[in-house]
């Protein structure tokens, strides 16, 4: 079980940890917000960009909330969350290396080589190096993965700040691909449930899939998945495209 965090405590999210130049990769802020709670789903709601190399609260808020925050105010809040849908298929390994084989996404415009999700220009250990790639007959984004040992020294499973990452990218690149998301296109919630531990150096499958489209708002689901196709995390997340001037 993921050690839980103090209710309240001081931390700085590394200046490496980011996904746009800048920012605070989302998926680990609201990783570190769900180790406040014993388990079950957690839903992580973004209110403003989290900053890089800057001390920040993680602190109790509002009765059963915790919140990453300044003196300004909330950056991201979390609470437990109702059952999560699960994936509507599971792709397999084979699957998955056809995919990165005929389709990676690693060389179109909406590529960022360092982010700390999917950028495969990262150093192994410095970033999670998920090479997403398209399954288009499935409508899906999936990859192979070996989460490097580097990224949790010592211990026997990732963090929870590495699992939630792992969830991120994925439902943002199927946002692109499958409901012609923009680029700057950022997400409002991310809602997570981790049903086992993620093992540094074992084999498993990142994938993601949509689930609906209106206007600014995107939905999809993304999830982890053991090599032989066990069900390790799975999330929700709503992404919003940046607003046109006339809205």
């Amino acid at each position: 079980m993921q050690e839980p965090l103090p209710h309240q405590q001081t931390t700085v999210i590394p200046p490496h940890m980011y996904g746009l130049p800048g920012v605070g990769f989302g998926g680990y802020a609201a990783g570190l917000l769900a180790r406040c709670f014993e388990g079950g789903p957690v839903k992580v709601s973004f209110r403003r960009p989290l900053p890089l190399g800057t001390a920040v609260e993680v602190r109790a808020a509002e009765e059963g909330t915790y919140e990453i925050a300044d003196a300004e105010g909330t950056f991201a809040r979390a609470q437990a969350s109702g059952t999560l849908p699960p994936p509507p298929s599971i792709p397999t390994w084979e699957d998955a290396l056809r995919a990165e084989k005929e389709h990676s996404l690693a060389d179109t415009p909406f590529y960022t080589p360092d982010c700390f999700g999917c950028g495969m220009g990262r150093a192994p250990g410095d970033g999670l190096r998920q090479n997403i790639s398209a399954l288009p007959e499935q409508e899906m984004v999936a990859t192979t993965w070996r989460p490097d040992p580097a990224l949790s020294p010592g211990r026997a499973s990732l963090p929870a700040e590495h699992v939630w990452g792992a969830l991120d990218c994925p439902a943002g690149w199927t946002c692109h691909l499958f409901s012609a998301a923009p680029r700057g296109t950022v997400t409002a919630y991310l809602a997570a449930e981790v049903l086992r531990p993620v093992v540094p150096g074992e084999e498993y499958v990142s994938f993601a899939w949509k689930i609906s489209h209106s206007g600014r708002k995107y939905v999809a689901g993304s999830a982890l998945a053991t090599r032989d196709g066990e069900l390790c995390a799975h999330a929700e997340s709503l992404w919003l495209s940046p607003a046109t001037r006339a809205e």
